[in-house]
């Protein structure tokens, strides 16, 4: 057990939400609150409002996880204006015990306690215990994890694997991997599997189509995709076969014979429409090595505080 004792403050820290909790020596999560980010100057204000308002007592250790590189004593996040030093969190919230780790991590770190109605599956198969589990998750970013396990142990693959290059594999992301490109540069897969990039999609088709070119964002595609407006439920399926491609490229550099995970924002709230789409066809549609795919199987991670168990587990297991 960590020393100290007591609950540990856990967080879920990402570019649109900054989810709390207090986490008790078995797990259990309490005073769960979601604060909106861009109503805070800093994460400090964040913190001291949550901590303002619990009903436990105020915790000694802390981990965060959050969606950016984590190495160093300077956290920037990457999609969101939020900027932080791990040792003035310690310092001004009396911390004996501080970690902060990548959010996929956590999400990563999760993946066995995700059974029963915390998961939908999308495409059945037989997963190996022995072999990794890809987590992939589109929301504000595009988040990439990975967890080993190891016999009577475990290990976490932490990286930037949502800032791979976008590889298109139709005419049409062809065309649209052109006019991303002549916006941004380098177009990572990020550039389309996040809610901005649902946005560039839907721009994308609505200009195909000759009808007007809107600047909305991924929240406004999705609501016009759920109430049936044509072009925001094409740009959506294609949303997920592209989200198809990319984890099945990541599965076969991952080895992911564990089973693939998608977490994130985006993909509980459009569940049909992932799995009206051609998203398994475009995951298993990998030419001569296709067949190491085929047993693996692909499940929406529908928790919200998943990445909130994986940061408890994680802590407990780095402090024994």
């Amino acid at each position: 057990m960590p020393a100290g004792g007591g609950d540990l403050l856990v967080a879920d820290i990402g570019g649109t939400n900054a989810r709390f909790a207090l986490s008790d020596a078995s797990g259990g999560l309490h005073d769960v609150q979601v604060l909106t980010a861009a109503k805070f100057p800093s994460i400090a204000d964040a913190i001291a409002t949550y901590l303002g308002g619990i009903s436990r007592p105020r915790p000694t250790q802390a981990c965060f996880a959050v969606a950016c590189p984590t190495h160093g004593d300077e956290i920037k996040l990457t999609n969101s204006t939020w900027r932080f030093r791990k040792a003035d969190i310690v310092a001004q919230f009396g911390l004996a015990r501080f970690a902060v780790i990548n959010d996929f991590e956590a999400l990563a770190a999760s993946v066995p306690s995700l059974t029963g109605d915390r998961l939908q599956v999308l495409r059945p198969g037989e997963a190996d215990p022995k072999a990794i589990a890809l987590v992939i998750g589109p929301g504000t970013g595009l988040g990439v994890g990975g967890y080993v396990p190891a016999g009577s142990n475990w290990a976490l693959i932490s990286g930037e694997g949502g800032h791979i290059a976008f590889a298109p594999t139709t005419e049409r992301e062809v065309r649209l991997w052109q006019q991303l490109r002549a916006k941004y540069g380098r177009v990572s897969a990020e550039r389309v599997l996040n809610g901005a990039g649902l946005g560039n999609v839907h721009r994308f088709l609505a200009g195909e189509a000759g009808q007007k070119v809107e600047e909305i964002d991924g929240p406004e595609v999705s609501r016009r995709a759920l109430a049936g407006e044509a072009i925001a439920v094409e740009a959506v399926l294609m949303f997920f076969e592209i989200l198809g491609s990319v984890a099945g490229d990541l599965a076969l550099a991952f080895g992911a014979r564990g089973g693939v995970f998608i977490g994130g924002g985006i993909t509980p709230k459009l569940l049909d429409f992932a799995r009206r789409s051609r998203l398994v066809e475009r995951f298993l549609d990998k030419g001569r090595i296709a067949s190491l795919l085929a047993p693996v199987p692909i499940s929406v991670i529908m928790d919200e505080r998943a990445a909130l168990y994986g940061a408890w587990r994680t802590f407990h297991r780095e402090a024994a």
